[in-house]
């Protein structure tokens, strides 16, 4: 007796054939005579009935013309990913590697509180380069609003600062 892996009865084809048109199929062209198409069920709309809307097109431009911020313009996932396989020729990159990197080095070779100042350096530089440099600013860091960019960088640094200076070094 064959068993089938799954539970249930088998479904079988609806007996009228499929539901989509056939490949190949074409509507039928409107009237050459102006006339609007036949509505539905293939009654005429009558000589007076709008014709069909084209489609609205949805853009990113406000009212006006004016400039709209970086913060504020849509998502596009073809920007996103054109900037993420861009990101190896960033340099913000690879400059906040390397100071995390000086910063570990440094927790190794003179203690925790040094490495945790390092850091901490490394977080103000970050945190005014993102405020002087124009938006949408560099990769490695420039990820939110620039306000919040700076604020959260920079809240960082002061409280790894304090966190390095109470610390215990033995």
């Amino acid at each position: 007796m064959a068993t089938s892996r799954h539970a249930g009865p088998s479904v079988a084809a609806p007996p009228h054939g499929p539901v989509w048109p056939a490949r190949g199929a074409t509507p039928e062209p409107p009237p050459r005579d102006g006339t609007a198409p036949a509505g539905p069920g293939g009654t005429p709309a009558g000589p007076g009935a709008p014709g069909p809307q084209p489609p609205q097109r949805l853009t990113a431009e406000p009212p006006g013309g004016a400039e709209v911020p970086p913060e504020e313009r849509p998502l596009d996932p073809r920007a996103i990913a054109r900037a993420s396989l861009a990101a190896g020729r960033n340099a913000s990159l690879f400059w906040t590697v390397g100071g995390v990197a000086a910063s570990v080095v440094a927790a190794f070779v003179g203690n925790a509180a040094i490495g945790a100042s390092v850091l901490a350096l490394l977080l103000v530089v970050l945190g005014v380069a993102r405020a002087v440099l124009p938006s949408p600013g560099p990769a490695a860091f420039g990820v939110r609003a620039k306000s919040l960019d700076v604020t959260m960088l920079l809240v960082a640094a002061a409280a790894l600062a304090t966190l390095a200076w109470v610390a215990p070094t033995a």
